[in-house]
């Protein structure tokens, strides 16, 4: 929190009242000229939004994607504002008023400059905030594309832009309609394969296989980190997990967060 204390001069003033010929005394309070200075601040400096994706399974492969959205919400406090007050948020949009409130539905790193505006001058100030983006996803159950009831499962990722960090794990989780993995004979050993591709206009482009490994345990973890994105305009990621078993039925978690870079 920023404070300013205006300068206050008390000045006293003897009158004669003209009727009874008495002394009166008051006390008059003026405020000096304000000071040549105009400020911003922000409740937090930085936010993030949060994403949730459920695949609802209804017994026919033809899952119901449930997704919830939150966007955090910034506060944005004029100080010592003088005549209208104006916002860029530098996303595009504006505001007007001596405390406005924003959200951003991409994440990244945004300059907000607010304008002061009387008859006398005309002010302005800038900060900055960030805003990160978490998410995660619940897959329905991961099965071998050879499968009847084959479906391939493929998680969206929208990346920021170039320099930007996204972190994450995918969590593979036997969901209990087969045997567990740990009774399997090493033949049919439970298996996961998980591949970080880039995309160009919906076409893969590239593959990294990041795990492609046999398990005998009824959950697997893995992380992955990509740093240094070098994206081109109409270039996405996704991952892609995969089984090389029929009978594998594991159920998928995915989550991630992407970090703006600070300013």
């Amino acid at each position: 929190m920023k404070y300013h204390l205006s300068l206050i001069t008390i000045i006293s003033i003897v009158l004669i009242s003209v009727s009874t010929g008495a002394l009166i005394t008051k006390n008059i309070s003026n405020v000096g000229s304000e000071p040549d200075w105009f400020d911003i601040e922000v409740d937090f400096e930085d936010g993030t939004n949060s994403y949730t994706l459920i695949e609802v399974d209804e017994g026919d492969n033809n899952e119901e994607q449930v997704i919830t959205e939150v966007l955090h919400v910034f506060k944005f406090t004029s100080i010592n504002p003088s005549g209208v007050i104006t916002w860029d948020f530098g996303d595009g949009a504006s505001g007007i008023g001596e405390s406005v409130n924003h959200s951003y539905s991409e994440p990244g790193t945004y300059r907000i400059r607010a304008t002061s505006i009387d008859s006398e001058k005309i002010q302005s100030s800038a900060l900055w905030v960030i805003v990160n983006f978490a998410a995660f996803v619940e897959s329905d159950n991961m099965e071998c594309e050879c499968a009847p009831t084959a479906k391939d499962t493929v998680i969206d990722i929208t990346p920021l832009t170039n320099g930007n960090e996204i972190s994450g794990f995918v969590r593979a989780e036997h969901d209990g309609s087969s045997e567990s993995c740990s009774l399997r004979n090493p033949l049919q050993e439970c298996h996961l394969r998980i591949i970080i591709q880039t995309t160009n206009n919906g076409e893969i482009i590239s593959n990294d296989v990041i795990y492609d490994e046999n398990f005998r345990s009824n959950e697997v973890v893995i992380d992955f980190e990509l740093t240094g994105l070098m994206l081109e305009e109409g270039e996405g990621l996704q991952i892609r997990l995969e089984t090389d078993q029929l009978r594998d039925w594991h159920k998928p978690y995915t989550e991630w967060i992407m970090s703006a870079p600070s300013y």
